[in-house]
């Protein structure tokens, strides 16, 4: 594949503020939030395509099943489900600016305004046929706290797909542990297994990433 040439924009810089926390990341989001689409076409964000094919291959012909988009942004995730028939979504995100825009493309049965950390999410065990997050990895946005409650609100034989970008991943690590290392010890206590883990070359501007899939045990 050809390498995707480098775009800049501003705002990525704001992101990337020595010192930034979770609430200045909002703010940044929040700003950003009414020319997000357009600046995610400049800046060739696969991300939520790729996921969305991974998890139509997993839920096979389940067009029913039960999603949630997870930091869902603006939902641009919901939209590449909703392209390939899935109709049942749920989607949250921290940024109410973003919800607000996720909203308007009327998608998702359920919306919710919710920071996902350590202290866990409101919502039931064994809810969900699938959880999807996509470009939501990073310093001061999601760790590697939200692997096991993804677990939990998941479905046994139900499924994750999510991914990260090499170099966003500083400041997702949890418990002395990085991302990939939660992930492993998940696997190693038998919590899920993998469907699919790999490579994705211009995932974000001209960045790679990571792709990850895994059925809940």
């Amino acid at each position: 594949m050809a390498k995707q040439v480098e775009q800049y924009l501003p705002i990525l810089d704001e992101l990337e503020k020595p010192g930034i926390d979770s609430e200045g990341v909002e703010k940044v989001y929040a700003k950003w939030a009414e020319e997000y689409d357009k600046d995610m076409v400049t800046l060739n964000y696969t991300q939520p395509s790729v996921c969305a094919a991974e998890l139509e291959k997993c839920l096979k012909n389940n067009k029913d099943a039960l999603i949630l988009e997870a930091a869902c942004g603006t939902g641009l995730g919901g939209i590449e489900l909703t392209k390939r028939g899935f109709h049942n979504l749920h989607a949250f995100d921290m940024c109410s600016k973003m919800l607000e825009k996720a909203k308007q493309k009327n998608i998702y049965k359920k919306v919710m305004c919710m920071r996902l950390g350590p202290e866990g999410l409101d919502i039931p065990d064994d809810t969900y046929d699938a959880v999807m997050m996509t470009g939501a990895v990073g310093n001061a946005h999601i760790d590697g706290s939200c692997l096991g409650e993804f677990i939990r609100i998941v479905k046994p034989g139900g499924y994750v797909v999510m991914d990260t970008i090499g170099k966003y991943l500083h400041g997702s690590e949890y418990g002395g542990k990085s991302w990939d290392e939660v992930i492993d010890d998940f696997l190693m206590a038998g919590r899920w297994v993998t469907v699919t883990r790999r490579q994705v070359e211009n995932a974000f501007n001209s960045l790679d990433g990571t792709q990850y899939a895994f059925q809940v045990k």
